[in-house]
């Protein structure tokens, strides 16, 4: 409903994210002047700084290591992959993987006309343009979390080591944002990961297998 409510914003996103995502993958891998195009230079201007902060680079898009690379699939698309403890599994691709104040960090890179936001915008009227922008931003922020959880665990499970921090960088025209986040908090963020696999596979269940096929 939201697509054909705003016709070509979402094919316009991912090719801005696209753009984005492979200019970060290019300046970790050694090419510090990656080719952006000049409608997404604004979007890219703040990345270089906070992509200097990696100090080793384990991880940009696919695997630097070559002992990773059994993570390449035949679509050459690299991806780590987890289960529960009933082996209801999942895969998915980090953008980075690398070191950063001498922790292992985990990366989500984001490309967004608006800011996202930690906290629920209760400082500002409901309803008013400043809280639907922050509104907006602060679910962006909860469900990248959520992802990142799902990340952190594969990466556990698929490479075997343990991310001591994550990050979220949020590129937007105006600036780039970074929201750290600590050990502690991945570990819960864990616990509702494995609330939301233990509910699609309970849908999943319910649907049975020759409807799921018609979805």
């Amino acid at each position: 409903m939201w697509s054909k409510a705003n016709p070509g914003v979402k094919e316009a996103s991912a090719e801005r994210g696209t753009a984005v995502h492979y200019g970060m993958e290019q300046y970790l891998k050694g090419n510090k002047t990656p080719e952006i195009p000049e409608e997404y230079g604004d979007f890219w201007a703040g990345m270089p700084p906070i992509l200097d902060q990696f100090t080793e680079v384990l991880w940009a898009e696919s695997p630097i290591l070559d002992k990773f690379d059994f993570t390449i699939g035949a679509d050459d698309v690299a991806r780590v992959w987890g289960c529960d403890d009933q082996g209801r599994a999942w895969a998915g691709a980090p953008d980075i993987i690398g070191v950063v104040g001498n922790k292992l960090t985990l990366a989500d890179l984001k490309t967004s006309v608006k800011p996202y936001s930690r906290k629920w915008p209760k400082d500002f009227e409901k309803g008013s343009p400043e809280w639907r922008d922050l509104l907006g931003g602060h679910m962006k922020f909860k469900k990248t979390c959520k992802q990142l959880a799902a990340y952190d665990i594969a990466i556990e499970q698929t490479l075997g080591m343990k991310v001591q921090q994550a990050a979220i960088l949020v590129s937007t025209p105006a600036r780039t944002q970074v929201f750290k986040i600590s050990r502690g908090f991945l570990n819960c963020l864990r616990e509702d990961w494995y609330k939301i696999v233990d509910e699609y596979y309970k849908q999943i269940e319910e649907i049975g297998e020759s409807d799921a096929d018609l979805i």
